[in-house]
């Protein structure tokens, strides 16, 4: 056999991947502007306003908080994402029967708030004002180990493609509104939050950097092990695995990892982290479950 160059090896290898993984199931009718309705405007103090905001997302209504931040000049946001069976409202309302990890959440929207950070906080599909969308039934049960069934486990995976589809599509309307095509957002994923960040950064050039807190890495595909679904339905599923887009990372990526979190090995954890191409990424873990300490 004659000798291949490593670069070209590599390259090989990058095209067997990208013919596995679709990252066009993230894509979007980029040319529509979908005007927003803003439903409800306070002021909060003296450099900050709170919006309450309706947008056509990509095939329903998403509604998302927006924080307005006159502190600094630049206009630098961050995309909250919360987890499954979570809404906005985790952020910015804390409640039982998860008080304390609320709360927590709410004291990191109030940093960032305190930083200058203009923030958007959407519900995900399915989640919070989103509920009828899925019948009010709990999306937590949607994945395969829980549903176990494939007509939930196709809406686990509409969830997840349409609400990265979403988001870039408030992305759009903030860059349209302030007349700001160079525009750049962070995002700060929670769990399934977590998940959705990295399909962003895989998918959209104005993600400047994410921060994801452990998140199902190899989920849901690892769930699939066990069931004898159609080939088509097996691979939308491992179309919104986030570990399948390792490769793809465009920006610096922060990893909050528990030790002790089922979801996840560290030898998964490691393998992910090592494949990121992204030379500016840190991986840092907890001696903790799925609940990250204070």
């Amino acid at each position: 056999m004659k000798y291949v160059p490593t670069f070209l090896l590599f390259f090989i290898i990058i095209s067997q991947i990208n013919s596995q993984i679709n990252t066009n199931v993230f894509n979007y009718n980029e040319k529509s502007i979908n005007l927003a309705n803003i439903v409800q405007s306070q002021q909060i103090d003296s450099v900050t306003v709170f919006e309450k905001i309706t947008i056509n997302g990509f095939d329903s209504k998403i509604p998302f908080y927006h924080f307005i931040n006159k502190r600094i000049n630049t206009k630098n946001y961050i995309i909250l994402l919360h987890g499954l069976g979570g809404s906005k409202k985790d952020w910015v309302y804390p409640s039982k029967p998860y008080l304390e990890w609320s709360e927590n959440l709410k004291t990191i929207k109030d940093s960032l708030i305190s930083l200058g950070y203009n923030l958007i906080i959407p519900d995900a599909k399915y989640h919070g004002e989103r509920s009828y969308e899925l019948d009010f039934r709990p999306a937590e049960k949607l994945p395969p180990m829980l549903s176990k069934n494939e007509a939930d486990a196709k809406h686990f995976e509409t969830l997840m493609t349409s609400t990265v589809k979403d988001i870039r599509i408030i992305i759009d309307y903030l860059q349209f509104r302030f007349e700001n095509p160079d525009l750049k957002f962070g995002v700060i994923g929670y769990s399934m939050g977590g998940a959705l960040a990295i399909l962003l950064n895989a998918t959209d050039n104005r993600i400047s950097c994410i921060v994801v807190c452990v998140p199902p890495l190899n989920h849901p595909e690892k769930e699939l092990k066990e069931f004898n679904w159609s080939k088509q339905l097996t691979k939308e599923l491992s179309d919104v695995t986030p570990s399948n887009y390792s490769i793809f990372q465009k920006s610096p990526i922060l990893l909050l990892m528990g030790k002790k979190d089922f979801f996840y090995t560290e030898k998964e954890v490691s393998s992910f982290f090592k494949n990121v191409p992204e030379t500016k990424k840190e991986l840092i873990y907890f001696d903790s479950g799925h609940v990250l300490p204070n």
